[in-house]
């Protein structure tokens, strides 16, 4: 007899906290009080569509005194403008056209953010491809120019939006950028994808490392469904973007502070993950491996 079909192995199985959620609850809802983003202003890349759209009102929800989208079309981001506006009718938006694989681009962004709003308090770095990793082509099969797109816009986008967050206003605030479970996975066909979201955790690593007055996160969104997602994902794909708004929202809290600098998943508690930040700080457990080994006191393995 065939097992049951659980829509939630992918999730339970790579959950550190025993509760995990899929939706929305009281700890990351933007209604929540210590998630007040009152006076604040964010950046959104990527905004005009699935995830970048749909955290975007959780932050007007917040009371964000200001919300930057961009996409690479400025006439793209009329939609999430509208669901903004509905969320907070007092939240300024800015939205702008931004390649983020450009360098000019990208800095010309900031400007005008500073000149805008004078201050930005958090940038969500979500604005990526999966483009040759949904089409499964092993190395050696497909598009190489395509493998490279995908390692460009993720890799160097991700970059270039941190340089020039800290270039124009200093390493303060948080920095968070969108990675992906597949990462941490060896999946035949997805070299390129897994590739530049494990680059964009080493990314944040490196912020931590270098602007330890940044809160530095490499956040993996969970299973959406959206038009991005893989087919073969699809039945696991029940993680709500109110729910990725109201975690990125508890990130930029200061109540994350103990697990900054690292990987973290929508899916755990934060309520747990708060209750332990220094087992987890203490061991490095959010951090990326070398090799998954044990050396002995001199640094071997083998005799």
């Amino acid at each position: 007899m065939a097992e049951p079909f659980d829509p939630d192995a992918y999730t339970k199985g790579f959950s550190i906290t025993a509760p995990y959620h899929r939706t929305i609850y009281p700890s990351v809802a933007p209604t929540n009080p210590a998630l007040s983003f009152r006076g604040k202003v964010v950046l959104i890349t990527g905004a005009s569509r699935n995830v970048g759209r749909g955290i975007a009102p959780t932050w007007a929800a917040a009371g964000a005194a200001g919300i930057v989208v961009t996409a690479r079309k400025v006439e793209s981001l009329d939609a999430v403008t509208q669901d903004i506006k509905a969320a907070g009718a007092a939240t300024e938006v800015l939205a702008v056209a931004c390649d983020v694989r450009s360098d000019a681009s990208v800095q010309a962004l900031f400007a005008a953010i500073k000149e805008k709003f004078g201050r930005l308090d958090v940038v969500i770095a979500n604005a990526g491809i999966m483009g040759q990793g949904a089409a499964f082509p092993k190395i050696g099969e497909g598009d190489a120019e395509a493998w490279w797109d995908d390692i460009n816009t993720n890799i160097r986008g991700t970059h270039l939006t941190a340089h020039h967050y800290i270039a124009t206003f200093g390493a303060a605030g948080t920095f968070v950028s969108l990675t992906s479970g597949a990462a941490a996975l060896t999946l035949p066909g997805m070299s390129s994808y897994a590739i530049a979201k494990h680059a964009c955790i080493r990314i944040v690593e490196f912020l931590a490392a270098e602007h330890p007055s940044l809160r530095a996160f490499a956040l993996n969104p969970g299973i959406v469904k959206d038009t991005d997602t893989v087919p073969a994902f699809r039945p696991f794909a029940l993680d709500t973007v109110e729910l990725i708004g109201g975690f990125a929202l508890w990130l930029a809290s200061g109540r994350a502070d103990g697990v900054k600098g690292g990987y973290v998943s929508v899916n755990w508690d934060v309520d747990v993950l708060e209750r332990n930040a220094d087992v987890i700080r203490e061991k490095g457990l959010l951090g990326t491996a070398f090799l998954n080994v044990k050396f002995g006191a001199e640094g071997s393995v083998f005799e």
